[in-house]
């Protein structure tokens, strides 16, 4: 019966039923029952929760914030040079038609960042991207920042490669009602865990991806006084700070193996949808 509250609570944020990412009429739903409404999916092309809310920001800074559906900004982006650090899914899936797009994917068996594979598949490494300043007005990175061994310098670079008036528009796990806090160190005697290891899902690696650094909502307060303007442009809240997991250590943490053993991590690792924009001043 929570769930189902939830999910009527959920409904009202997207009461045209119509997705965001692919403009078709759609039913949204978790994966499955209990599994973080976040992550909910548009049964016409798949897009999370958080991407469609992405692509809803994307559309109101192209066009207006009367536009809530990205097919209708594509056409005002199409002067846009895009950078999106993921090379497949429901939102590159739309925004490869535009003439100044490019994606990557971070492919640590490539030799270098700007190397493609035999595939065309490009490898960018975000502490170290191989573009020149300035060379994009839309960047868009979406649940990785978290996993990057160091976010700092990945956000230094993303401000490096964005043209004055550009934008990164990014989402991370928001650890609410907390502070920022560094799960694992990278030094030169190698990886040092500072709290238990915790992994999310990765489509790619088995075991999934593991987690660097917990974003608390101080992450625009740090970014702007890097120097890095940064705000919360969309932020959806189906729960309390009570109902998510916070910072996952201790105890908290023998529960987050317990749900991963059991095939629930994805209803034990819960956050609300937030979607930040950073923009370099003209």
């Amino acid at each position: 019966m929570e769930a189902e509250a939830k999910c009527r609570e959920w409904d009202v944020f997207e009461t045209d039923g119509q997705c965001a990412v692919c403009g078709k009429k759609a039913v949204f739903a978790p994966i499955k029952p209990g599994f973080s409404l976040r992550e909910t999916r548009c049964s016409a092309c798949q897009a999370s929760r958080r991407t469609r809310d992405v692509a809803r920001v994307l559309a109101q800074m192209a066009v207006g914030t009367g536009v809530r559906h990205l097919p209708e900004a594509l056409v005002p982006m199409a002067g846009w040079r895009v950078f999106e650090a993921q090379a497949a899914g429901p939102l590159h899936d739309k925004l490869r038609c535009l003439p100044g797009y490019v994606s990557s994917e971070y492919v640590p068996e490539l030799a270098q960042p700007g190397t493609c594979s035999q595939a065309g598949l490009r490898c960018e490494d975000l502490e170290s991207l191989s573009f020149a300043d300035a060379a994009f007005d839309l960047i868009v990175t979406q649940d990785i920042l978290e996993h990057v061994a160091d976010p700092w310098q990945a956000f230094d670079e993303v401000w490096r490669v964005l043209a004055p008036g550009g934008r990164h528009i990014f989402t991370v796990p928001m650890h609410e009602g907390h502070a920022t806090t560094v799960r694992v160190r990278y030094d030169k005697g190698g990886r040092r865990d500072v709290l238990p290891p915790v992994h999310h899902g990765d489509p790619v690696r088995q075991g999934g991806s593991l987690v660097v650094t917990d974003f608390g909502d101080d992450l625009p307060k740090l970014l702007t006084h890097r120097g890095q303007p940064t705000i919360v442009a969309s932020h959806v809240a189906f729960y309390k700070p009570s109902e998510m997991p916070g910072i996952i250590e201790g105890d908290l943490h023998e529960l987050y193996v317990k749900a991963w053993q059991a095939g629930e991590k994805a209803g034990f690792l819960r956050y609300n949808s937030v979607v930040f924009v950073t923009e370099k001043p003209a």
